[in-house]
């Protein structure tokens, strides 16, 4: 004999839903992802270009191979790309956040006495 309420039937959990926040929505599906949210966005586009010209930098930097598995050679244009993506990202990266500028040191001038 059971003391108390009975049951009522089971109470089914969500296998699927979206937790939303104020800068972000995370999917989350229990059978196709079982650890965590499978997809997150971003609703703030304020750091989208910084993170786009990071990955297409990081992604220039790493080498390409030849179907033989050899690598290939650095192109001096292959070169100037990564030094155009890696000024743009420093460029937005400063621009986000001023107070990482590297400071500048001035020679001490020198006296007439």
């Amino acid at each position: 004999m059971s003391r108390g309420r009975p049951t009522q039937g089971e109470t089914v959990a969500p296998r699927k839903y979206i937790l939303e926040y104020d800068d972000s929505r995370w999917h989350f599906d229990l059978d196709y992802f079982p650890n965590g949210p499978y997809l997150v966005e971003n609703l703030d586009p304020t750091y989208d270009t910084l993170e786009k010209c990071f990955n297409k930098w990081k992604q220039l930097e790493e080498p390409e191979f030849h179907e033989n598995g050899r690598k290939k050679r650095i192109t001096k244009d292959r070169i100037k790309k990564i030094k155009s993506y890696e000024a743009l990202y420093w460029k937005e990266h400063y621009r986000l956040f001023p107070n990482d500028r590297p400071k500048v040191k001035k020679k001490r001038r020198k006296r007439n006495s």
